[in-house]
C-alpha cells in the first residue's frame, strides 16, 4: 500500500463567469500559461460535464438574470412604484450574485505529492490499478458526494509535473426575493465553501482509504499558539502555478541579462588588453610612434601594422597612446640631459687640460720683453673668447681675459 505520510491537497480559488473563457482555452491548451505543458504526454481527461459545459454554465447564468429582472419588474408594478420600474428597465438585468472580490463560482483543485503518484501497488493485489485511478476515482465519488450537480466540470491533467484535478463548483441557491423565488449563485451554501477547515477534515477523511492524510491544520495551529501565547506560525500565501513560473522566468531572465552583460565586458577588456599588448609590440618594434602614426622607414623584413591595429590604435586606446607618450617623453629627457652632462663633463676636461697650458705658457713668456708679452696675451685673449664661447658654462659671462700676459 502507499505510504501515509502524503498529504491530498485540496484548495479553492475564486472564479468569475467572466474567467470561464480563459478556463476552456487553457484547458484545451489553446491559451493561458503553457509554458509548464509537456507536449509529449496525454491531453487532460475530462470526468465530470459536458462537452459544452462552459456554454450551457453561462446560459444558464443569464437565464437566472433575467428571471431575476422580471420577477423584479413584476414586483415593482405590483407595487405601483412608476419612476423606479421605469429606471430598472433603463439599467437592464443585475447579476444574480453578490458582489465579492472572489467571485460567485470556485476552482476546485485536487492532489497530492508527486512521488505518492510514483508509487505502484504491491505485487499481491489481484487487479492493481496506478496511484492516479485510485485518486481519480476517489475524487470523483467525493466531488458528487459533496456538491452533487454543482460540480458543473471536472477534468484530470495528465501533460503536468503532478497528476492534479481541476474542477468547477457553480453554488446554486434559492432565495426569496421580490416576493417570489429567484435562483442565484451563492457560495456560502456549500458548506465545504463556507467552512474550509471542514473540507479539509471531510478531503482528509475520503482519501484515507487510498494512504493519504488530512493536509497540516494551520487554523487549529494559530489558534492554539495565540491561546497559549506563543507567536503563531506563518500562515504562507499560496501563489498559482502561472504567477510563479512568471516571476521565475523574469528572475531567471534578469540573471541570463546580467550574466550576458558581465560576458560582454570581459570580452571587451579582454580585447582592448590584446590589442594594447599589440599597439606596444608595435611601437617596441618600431612600426608606429606613441602617438599611434605609421612610421615613414621601417626596417628591412619587419612587417608593416595592420590597419585594423591602427584604427583601434587612433579610436579605442587613447589611455595606452597617452602612457606611451608619455614615457616616451621622459626617455628624451633622460637622453638629452644624459648627453648634456656628458658634453660638459668633455668641456670641463678640455678646459682643464687648455688652462694648464695656458699656465705654463704664462711662465714661459713672464721673462720675454713687453713687445712680445703683449702680443701674446692679445692672442690668448682671443682664444679665451672662442673657448668660452663653446663652453655652455660661460654662456652670459663677459668674454674678456683673466689678468696674464702684457695686462697691468
Amino acid at each position: 500500500m502507499a505510504s501515509n505520510k502524503f498529504p491530498v491537497v485540496l484548495r479553492f480559488e475564486g472564479m468569475d463567469p467572466r474567467d470561464i473563457g480563459g478556463y476552456e482555452a487553457h484547458r484545451m491548451r489553446r491559451g493561458g500559461d503553457l509554458g509548464h505543458i509537456d507536449r509529449d504526454r496525454p491531453k487532460p481527461r475530462r470526468l465530470l460535464g459536458s462537452e459544452t459545459w462552459a456554454q450551457e454554465a453561462l446560459a444558464e447564468i443569464e437565464l437566472m438574470k433575467m428571471e431575476g429582472f422580471a420577477a423584479e419588474l413584476e414586483d415593482l408594478d405590483r407595487r405601483n412604484r412608476r419612476k423606479d420600474l421605469a429606471k430598472r428597465r433603463i439599467e437592464g438585468p443585475r447579476d444574480p450574485w453578490r458582489a465579492s472580490r472572489h467571485g460567485p463560482l470556485r476552482e476546485l483543485i485536487l492532489t497530492a505529492n508527486k512521488e505518492w503518484f510514483a508509487q505502484t501497488e504491491s505485487s499481491d493485489v489481484e487487479f492493481s490499478t496506478t496511484q492516479e485511478e485510485r485518486f481519480e476515482q476517489r475524487a470523483v465519488e467525493w466531488l458528487l458526494e459533496n456538491f452533487g450537480d454543482d460540480v458543473i466540470h471536472a477534468r484530470a491533467d495528465l501533460d503536468e509535473q503532478a497528476y492534479h484535478i481541476h474542477a468547477v463548483i457553480m453554488p446554486r441557491a434559492t432565495v426569496e426575493k421580490y416576493g417570489t423565488e429567484c435562483r442565484v449563485l451563492q457560495p456560502s451554501a456549500q458548506p465545504l465553501i463556507r467552512d474550509y477547515e471542514s473540507a479539509q477534515d471531510s478531503v482528509g477523511a475520503w482519501f484515507s482509504a487510498i494512504g493519504l492524510v488530512r493536509g497540516e491544520r494551520r487554523k487549529q495551529a494559530i489558534r492554539d499558539a495565540l491561546n497559549n501565547g506563543r507567536t503563531p506560525p506563518v500562515n504562507p500565501r499560496h501563489v498559482r502555478p502561472a504567477e510563479w513560473r512568471a516571476k521565475e522566468e523574469k528572475r531567471l531572465a534578469e540573471k541570463a541579462a546580467d550574466l550576458e552583460t558581465r560576458q560582454r565586458d570581459v570580452a571587451a577588456r579582454e580585447e582592448d588588453a590584446s590589442t594594447v599588448l599589440a599597439f606596444a609590440d608595435a611601437v617596441s618594434a618600431g612600426e608606429i610612434d606613441a602617438d599611434g602614426r605609421t612610421l615613414k622607414t621601417i626596417g628591412a623584413g619587419v612587417k608593416p601594422p595592420s590597419p585594423l591595429l591602427l584604427q583601434k590604435a587612433s579610436r579605442g586606446f587613447a589611455a595606452a597612446r597617452k602612457a606611451f607618450r608619455a614615457a616616451a617623453k621622459r626617455l628624451r629627457a633622460s637622453a638629452d640631459a644624459r648627453t648634456h652632462r656628458e658634453a660638459e663633463e668633455r668641456v670641463a676636461a678640455e678646459l682643464a687640460e687648455i688652462k694648464a697650458a695656458d699656465d705654463v705658457i704664462v711662465e714661459i713668456v713672464r721673462d720675454f720683453p713687453i713687445a712680445h708679452r703683449q702680443r701674446i696675451a692679445q692672442i690668448r685673449r682671443r682664444l679665451t673668447a672662442k673657448i668660452m664661447a663653446l663652453d655652455p658654462r660661460a654662456r652670459g659671462r663677459s668674454t674678456g681675459s683673466k689678468p696674464g700676459i702684457g695686462d697691468p
